[in-house]
């Protein structure tokens, strides 16, 4: 919930983009301004009426205010946002606002035209009050989540996205072409941390989606060939392997978010090998790269339902770093700001040209230039589910079933009025998306250890001989749960262990006696279809 003050607050910044008067200066605590109540001069009768007239809040008060109308609140500040949209029912959008267009696209899978789509995410564009999903713009493969969109419309556009093959991320590239989207890269076990424009160029940096290394991919333009810091060659970075043979070469940051300053910049945030948030730089002009600690954005572990981003700041050399909450880099230093109120989170958050951070918490809109937040009001209190804001400082917002706009070079048309009617109360509850398993750790909930992916010829019986051979007499993994789980058809051999060391040791165990075999950790609570109950002591499966 948001109080008075923080409605009162936004007085300057959305009044003045909406047009309209501030909002009276905030009064005393205990009612009307001091000059109503004062008393003037007056004959020893009339001091004693007065004394009673005169009492803040009485009737028929000389300049006074009534009782009933002191306790009436204050009207919201009128919104700056008008509808130009509407959302198809049931239908989660992102928003991607590139030159020449506003596009979208679906986070789950979606009906089109009265039939399901083949792909798993549909592209649209908002054009004349209406947003279309032209069949140029149909993206292919399965269960793909699209990221970002960049470039200029319709004629030289970038998609990053994550696919899965089910039991890892696939990194994607696409650009669009005559007959629609082509895919430049696939990278299995890797996902687009992040898209930044550096000087005529448009880099991404894509990371392991589990272990394995990191790498820059120049999308458009000349490459450019910045170095990332390597882990040490003995460590956790390196696969885990406490001997030092790991054949992985990871990087002493695992990027989960990459962006640029205005000046060039370039920023990698993510955990280092301790588990330590910390920030890789790369400044204009140097190839390699230095790592900076930083305070963590939020002391909770971070949700599915939150975005990690690195965006512009005001200055040339300025980022806002956000996962939960928000730093602010600026002068060679990260620094934790104040959440836009009292305990909100930041789920998702867009930056303007000049700098102003537009930040979405649990419904509520906040913006952010300067040194403070100011809550931007939406029309009827409809509940904000995304927002971005494009090249020409239009402030887009998924919100109340429609997408909402202020600001930019000029206004959309936007539908014909009455056509869009907001839903004032909860969103409709949108399909059930799959969520991409991420990679475990020490904060994860739920460490899952994959062990084995099942062969289609596999019994469903099958009670995996090899893994009891080498987990026999070893009863300091009892407390795990070994299972079998289904995952998009698939299905896997797994552990549920209830600590991030444990789930080190049972994977370097199984890595190590079990020739061939390659588990993985991830964070994920899959789809049990069996439990395996195994005694250790002897190996064999308890009856």
């Amino acid at each position: 919930m948001i109080g008075r003050r923080a409605w009162r607050g936004l007085g300057g910044l959305v009044m003045a983009m909406a047009g309209c008067v501030p909002a009276p200066a905030p009064q005393a605590a205990d009612g009307p301004r001091a000059e109503a109540a004062a008393q003037g001069p007056g004959t020893a009768g009339a001091a004693g009426a007065s004394s009673t007239a005169g009492a803040p809040g009485a009737p028929g008060a000389a300049g006074g205010v009534k009782a009933d109308e002191a306790a009436k609140p204050e009207p919201p500040p009128k919104s700056a946002f008008a509808p130009v949209a509407q959302i198809p029912e049931e239908v989660e959008l992102r928003l991607h606002p590139v030159e020449g267009a506003l596009l979208v696209s679906t986070s789950n899978l979606t009906m089109l035209e009265g039939e399901q789509t083949a792909v798993a995410a549909a592209v649209g564009v908002l054009k004349e009050g209406k947003i279309e999903f032209p069949k140029r713009l149909h993206l292919p493969g399965w269960w793909v989540s699209v990221i970002g969109v960049h470039g200029r419309y319709p004629d030289q556009l970038d998609l990053i996205a994550t696919g899965t093959t089910g039991r890892t991320g696939v990194a994607e590239h696409y650009a669009l072409g005559a007959k629609g989207w082509v895919q430049r890269v696939s990278d299995a076990g890797q996902w687009f941390t992040g898209v930044a424009s550096m000087g005529s160029s448009l880099v991404g940096l894509v990371g392991p989606t589990m272990i394995g290394p990191s790498r820059f991919v120049t999308l458009r333009g000349p490459r450019v060939g910045l170095t990332i810091t390597p882990a040490p060659k003995k460590g956790e970075c390196r696969g885990f392997d406490f001997e030092g043979a790991s054949r992985y070469s990871e990087t002493e940051v695992r990027p989960e978010a990459f962006g640029a300053t205005r000046d060039g910049t370039a920023l990698s945030y993510g955990l280092d090998c301790k588990g330590e948030s910390a920030l890789e730089v790369w400044k204009p002009g140097e190839k390699r790269s230095t790592i900076l600690p930083i305070p963590a954005p939020s002391d909770e572990q971070s949700a599915d339902d939150v975005r990690t981003l690195i965006l512009p700041g005001p200055g040339d050399g300025e980022a806002w770093i956000v996962d939960g909450g928000v730093l602010r880099y600026q002068g060679g230093e990260a620094k934790k700001i104040d959440p836009p109120a009292k305990g909100a989170r930041v789920l998702t958050a867009s930056a303007a040209p000049d700098g102003t951070l537009w930040a979405l918490t649990d419904g509520a809109l906040f913006a952010r230039k300067g040194d403070a937040w100011e809550q931007a009001p939406l029309p009827d209190g409809v509940k904000a589910r995304d927002v971005a804001v494009g090249s020409d400082g239009a402030v887009w917002v998924a919100a109340g079933g429609a997408i909402l706009k202020h600001g930019g070079a000029s206004e959309a048309a936007g539908a014909a009025p009455g056509t869009i009617q907001l839903q004032k109360g909860p969103p409709p509850k949108p399909k059930e998306n799959r969520t991409l398993p991420r990679p475990g750790g020490p904060k994860c909930p739920q460490n899952l250890v994959v062990l084995y992916t099942f062969s289609k010829t596999a019994p469903d019986d099958y009670d995996f001989p090899l893994t009891r051979k080498a987990l026999k007499g070893r009863t300091e993994f009892s407390p795990a749960r070994f299972v079998v789980t289904r995952d998009m058809g698939q299905r896997f051999f797994a552990a549920f262990v209830p600590t991030w060391d444990l789930a080190k040791k049972l994977e370097e165990r199984i890595k190590t006696d079990v020739q061939g075999s390659t588990p993985q950790i991830v964070c994920a609570k899959p789809e049990v279809v069996r439990e395996l109950k195994l005694d250790l002591k002897t190996g064999e499966v308890a009856k």
